[in-house]
């Protein structure tokens, strides 16, 4: 099995799977090896993320308000 082969398989082997050919090239490659340990740090470390709060309001308000003045979109129709 070649590197690209088994990148082609990453997704479904990621997690431990995959057969005996791909865990064999998995032992006996170290590029692939450290990619799937990179893979694993990174899912690791995204779990750790904070989640974002919202912007307020006005930051959405603003956002609208440039584009209608460059053009971008129509402007918003005033709801009474």
């Amino acid at each position: 099995m070649t590197c690209a082969e088994f990148q082609r398989v990453l997704p479904y082997i990621i997690d431990g799977g995959g057969s005996a050919e791909e865990q064999q090239h998995l032992a006996t490659c170290q590029v692939c090896s450290d990619l799937i340990a990179d893979l694993r740090y990174i899912a690791e470390a995204a779990k750790l993320l904070v989640p974002m709060e919202d912007p307020s309001p006005k930051v959405w308000s603003g956002i609208q308000e440039s584009l209608e003045r460059e053009g971008m979109v129509k402007p918003a129709r005033k709801h009474f």
